[in-house]
């Protein structure tokens, strides 16, 4: 087909042979528009902010910027636009909850709350529903255990004497609801923290590519390596524990002895020593979970994998989650305190029912606010850390391209 009649070409153009375009030249069945494009030295080309359809172009190296300028709104991968350095793609894909790329501080926490909006019923209602049935459970055996607090604690403070304006039946009562319900909340808070967070990973890793997952498929898939968190989380807790022992203990035996300006001195260091190991076994296992749910090896080969994963991104780990817990805690004090005092003023009138109750429902309010955000937040680190680190990002593409 011959280019429309008003297509000049300009007398020193060269003529296209054996019927290949020429680079500079306009391609065959390609109109033009006029002007040509600013930076294009061709004659012929089509105008700024006209896109070509249809057109074979050569494509330039992965990071390398094209000869002139780029089509307006047509970025190309690999083509920097006006203000971008090279190599950056302006557009990254973003089928779900934050963009396919290594992921910035700010892009973490607002896909943790995207990740309750694009599925609530999973993110917010499998906690509530399993802290529900955990908190009945605890009730029951808080109050289980106030005939036999409550004796204990009234004979400490009738012994202690004068308690001010608050009778010792009164601080009796307050001390074995506390007591009593830590104890009973104690069970359903490890599962919570343990089980769910590894089911509501599930959860964010299918809003990353823009997928949704149902309760029931959730557990179906799920719960059995959700489980090994259990035995895992046990293991930890033990290890920090020992580990936070070893530091302290030299400054205890010093004081035990006698040494009591050294072992104050060695104590305070050990304490510091302790905090310092807490927080780095903290971040080293942080990313453990997600690993053991969603990676499918071995409970061993998980442990393993999830505490690699987390060699070379401590600092922005531990800031990022550790910052974190400062939002929850803040949440959680402006929800908990309210309730918290009418559990003082129940407990303090009458160790009942009533005041067991209203405790367990202000740890498990707190529970459910922990799991909600700390979960996905988490979950997100751990897909940043492999885009950063593997390449996730285009795995990831490939999957919401398929689905």
């Amino acid at each position: 087909m011959p280019p429309p009649p008003d297509a000049q070409q300009p007398p020193d153009a060269q003529q296209p042979q054996d019927g290949q375009p020429q680079y500079g030249q306009p391609q065959y069945g390609q109109p033009q528009y006029g002007q040509p494009q600013y930076g294009q030295p061709q004659y012929g080309q089509p105008q700024y902010g006209q896109p070509q359809y249809g057109q074979p172009q050569q494509q330039p190296a992965y990071g390398q910027p094209q000869y002139g300028q780029p089509q307006y709104g047509q970025p190309q991968y690999g083509q920097p636009q006006y203000g971008q350095p090279v190599g950056y793609q302006p557009a990254p894909l973003q089928p779900g909850i934050v963009p396919l790329r290594p992921l910035g501080l700010g892009e973490v926490y607002d896909g943790a709350f995207r990740s309750i909006r694009d599925n609530p019923r999973v993110m917010f209602g499998l906690p509530v529903l399993v802290v529900a049935i955990g908190s009945v459970l605890a009730v029951a055996i808080s109050y289980a255990l106030m005939p036999v607090l409550r004796p204990m604690f009234s004979d400490l403070f009738t012994s202690l004497g004068d308690t001010g304006d608050v009778s010792a039946g009164q601080m009796a009562n307050l001390y074995s609801t506390s007591v009593g319900a830590g104890v009973g909340v104690w069970p359903m808070t490890f599962v919570a923290n343990t089980v769910l967070t590894g089911l509501l990973t599930v959860s964010v890793s299918r809003s990353v590519i823009g997928q949704k997952i149902g309760i029931g498929e959730v557990w179906r898939s799920y719960w059995t390596r959700s489980l090994l968190l259990v035995p895992y989380a046990i293991a930890a807790g033990v290890v920090q524990t020992l580990g936070v022992g070893l530091v302290l203990l030299p400054g205890i035996l010093l004081l035990t002895t006698g040494s009591t300006g050294p072992g104050v001195v060695l104590t305070l260091l050990g304490a510091l020593g302790a905090v310092v190991f807490a927080l780095w076994f903290m971040v080293r296992t942080l990313l453990i979970p997600p690993a053991v749910v969603l990676e499918g090896q071995s409970l061993r080969s998980a442990v393993g994998r999830g505490w690699r994963l987390s060699r070379g991104h401590f600092w922005r780990l531990l800031g990022i989650y550790l910052l974190a817990l400062l939002i929850v805690g803040v949440i959680q004090q402006v929800v908990a305190v309210p309730l918290g005092i009418v559990t003082a003023f129940a407990a303090l009138s009458e160790g009942s029912l009533l005041s067991v109750s209203l405790t367990v429902l202000s740890e498990a309010v707190g529970v459910v606010i922990t799991l909600a955000f700390l979960a996905p937040v988490v979950a997100l680190l751990y897909v940043d850390v492999r885009m950063r680190s593997e390449g996730l990002d285009i795995e990831l593409a490939r999957a919401a391209e398929a689905s």
